[in-house]
C-alpha cells in the first residue's frame, strides 16, 4: 500500500516538473516573440501588404479572387486588425506574434498524441527558440499563422482518424481551409495529409466515410487557390525567386529549420546536428511499430512540402524557404523524439544531454545576434525616410527607384508628416525605348521646375529595372550628389540640379 501511495506521489509529482516546464518554455516562447516588436523597420514585403490592407475592404475582400495573392485571408485579418491597432510596428506584427505563441503549446499536443508527453514537451521547447520560428513570428506577414494552421489542421486530422467524431472533421476541413486561403503553398500540407492517410489505411478501416466527405468538402473553397497555383505552375504569372538545385535547397532548409542564418560555421554544425537527430528520431518512431505508423506523418509532413515546392519550382521558379516553413514542427518533433529517446535511455542518457545542450547554444547565439539585436537586420526604410524629412526642402522630389516601391513613402509619410512636403515620384521600368531622351521628358512632366531630387533606392531590386543605369547616369551628368545615407536594403543621394530637367536639344 505504501509503495502504491509513493508511486502515486511520484507521478504527480513528476506532473507538476511536466507541466511547470511547459509553462517556462511557454513564457519564453511568449517572450521572444512579443518583445522588441519594433525594434527592426518595417521591410519592403511588410510595408506593401499594409498599405495595400489600408484600402477600403471592399477592395481588400476582392483579394480572395485576385491572382497572385498568396493570403487573401491574412489580407482580411489585417485589414481589420489595423483599423483598431494601427499601423505602427508593434501593432502590424502582433497577430503573426501572438500566432507564433500559440503554436508551442500546439506542437506539444501533436508531439505528446504522436510520440509521447517527453516529446511533446521537448518539441514545444525546440519550437520556443527556433530562431527561424521566431523571425517570422515577428513579421506582418502571414507565415506564422500558416504554422499555427497547418498544426491545427494536423492535430484535428490525429484526432478524427482516432475518435472519428464529427467535430474534429469539421475542425479538420476549417483549420485546412483557413491554412489553403493564408498561403498557396500549403496545399502540400494536405497532400502529405492525404498520403498519409493512403498510405496507412488498413490502421483507419472505418474512418473512410469521415476522411472522404472531409476532402470532398475541402474541394470548393480550394478551388480558387487551385486556379491560381495552375496558372503560376503553367508560367502565365512571372515570379522572382532564383532556381535552386535540389541539394542547394536541402541544405537551405536544414540551415533555416536549425537556425535560421548566422555564421557558416555554425550553420553547418547547427544543421547537421538537427538533421541527425531529426533521422534518429524517424527511425525510433518507426521501430515502435505502432498501428498508427505516426512516424509516416511526420516524415511526410516534413518531406513533401519541402521537396514539392522544389519539384513545383522546376516548372516555374517559386522557391522561397518561408513557403514550406509548415514543415518546421513535424521536422522538430523528429529531433524531439530523438532527444526523448537518448535521454530516456540508460546508456546514452549524457548523449542526449548533450545534444539538448548544443541545441540551446547554436539557438541562443542566433537569438542574440540576429533577432534581438538593434543593428540593421531588415530593410531599414525607417531610417531612410527619417533622414530624408529631417533634410528635405518643400518641393522636393523623391524619385522613388524601382517604382513599385512608392508603398514605402505611403506608408512612411503617415508616420512622419513632414514628407508630404515633398513631391513622391516612382520611377517606371526603364527599358532600351526608354533612353535619358524619355527620362527627361518624363521628370520635365512629373517634376516641372524642381532642382533637387532625392533618389530614393533599393540596390538589390533597381538592377532589375533598370539594368543599364540609365537614372544614375542622367542624375550624375546633370547634378551633383550632394548627401547621401546608405543603410541596410536602402540607398539615398540628394542630387541638386544645375537646372531644372529641360527638353534635349534637336
Amino acid at each position: 500500500m505504501r509503495g502504491a501511495v509513493a508511486r502515486l506521489d511520484l507521478l504527480a509529482y513528476a506532473e507538476v516538473i511536466h507541466y511547470t516546464a511547459l509553462s517556462l518554455i511557454l513564457i519564453v516562447g511568449a517572450y521572444l516573440r512579443l518583445t522588441a516588436l519594433a525594434r527592426q523597420s518595417l521591410w519592403f514585403d511588410e510595408i506593401d501588404v499594409v498599405v495595400r490592407a489600408q484600402r477600403p475592404l471592399s477592395v481588400v475582400l476582392h483579394t480572395f479572387v485576385a491572382p497572385g495573392e498568396n493570403g487573401p485571408f491574412y489580407n482580411i485579418l489585417l485589414a481589420l486588425w489595423i483599423r483598431v491597432a494601427g499601423i505602427s510596428e508593434t501593432a502590424v506584427r502582433f497577430p503573426s506574434a501572438v500566432a507564433g505563441v500559440l503554436a508551442i503549446p500546439l506542437i506539444y499536443l501533436l508531439g505528446r498524441r504522436l510520440a509521447g508527453s517527453t516529446t511533446g514537451l521537448l518539441a514545444a521547447g525546440l519550437l520556443a527558440i527556433s530562431p527561424y520560428h521566431v523571425w517570422y513570428s515577428q513579421e506582418a506577414k502571414m507565415y506564422a499563422i500558416v504554422v499555427l494552421l497547418a498544426l491545427a489542421s494536423s492535430l484535428a486530422l490525429v484526432e478524427a482518424l482516432e475518435t472519428d467524431r464529427a467535430r474534429w472533421w469539421l475542425v479538420y476541413v476549417a483549420a485546412t481551409s483557413l491554412m489553403f486561403y493564408n498561403h498557396v503553398a500549403t496545399v502540400l500540407v494536405f497532400a502529405a495529409q492525404c498520403l498519409y492517410v493512403l498510405a496507412s489505411y488498413r490502421a483507419w478501416r472505418g474512418r473512410e466515410r469521415g476522411w472522404l466527405a472531409s476532402v470532398g468538402l475541402l474541394t470548393l473553397p480550394y478551388l480558387p487557390i487551385a486556379l491560381w497555383a495552375l496558372k503560376v505552375i503553367s508560367g502565365q504569372v512571372p515570379t522572382w525567386q532564383p532556381h535552386a538545385r535540389f541539394w542547394d535547397a536541402m541544405q537551405i532548409f536544414a540551415i533555416k529549420f536549425a537556425i535560421n542564418r548566422y555564421d557558416m560555421t555554425t550553420q553547418i554544425r547547427a544543421a547537421l546536428l538537427y538533421a541527425g537527430l531529426a533521422g534518429l528520431g524517424l527511425v525510433v518512431l518507426a521501430l515502435k511499430r505502432r498501428r498508427q505508423r505516426w512516424w509516416l506523418l511526420l516524415a511526410l509532413l516534413t518531406a513533401v512540402p519541402v521537396v514539392g515546392l522544389w519539384l513545383v519550382s522546376l516548372r516555374q521558379s517559386v522557391f522561397a524557404d518561408r513557403y514550406a516553413m509548415v514543415a518546421l514542427p513535424a521536422y522538430l518533433i523528429l529531433v524531439a523524439a530523438a532527444l526523448a529517446w537518448l535521454i530516456r535511455s540508460r546508456l546514452l542518457w549524457p548523449l542526449g544531454l548533450l545534444a539538448l545542450t548544443f541545441l540551446l547554444i547554436f539557438a541562443w547565439e542566433p537569438l542574440r545576434d540576429v533577432n534581438r539585436t538593434h543593428s540593421e537586420q531588415k530593410e531599414d526604410w525607417r531610417a531612410a525616410y527619417l533622414w530624408i524629412a529631417d533634410r528635405a526642402e518643400p518641393g522636393d522630389v523623391l524619385l522613388i527607384d524601382p517604382g513599385y516601391m512608392l508603398t514605402t513613402y505611403s506608408y512612411f509619410v503617415q508616420r512622419d508628416p513632414e514628407l508630404a512636403a515633398q513631391q513622391p515620384l516612382p520611377v517606371p521600368t526603364i527599358t532600351p525605348r526608354f533612353d535619358q531622351a524619355a527620362l527627361a521628358r518624363f521628370l520635365r512632366e512629373q517634376a516641372g521646375g524642381a532642382t533637387r531630387f532625392w533618389l530614393v533606392e533599393s540596390p538589390d531590386r533597381v538592377s532589375g529595372e533598370d539594368p543599364q543605369g540609365v537614372l544614375r547616369a542622367w542624375l550624375a551628368a546633370h547634378g551633383q550628389p550632394s548627401d547621401r545615407l546608405r543603410v541596410n536594403g536602402a540607398l539615398v543621394v540628394l542630387y541638386q540640379l544645375a537646372a531644372p530637367p529641360a527638353a534635349p536639344s534637336g
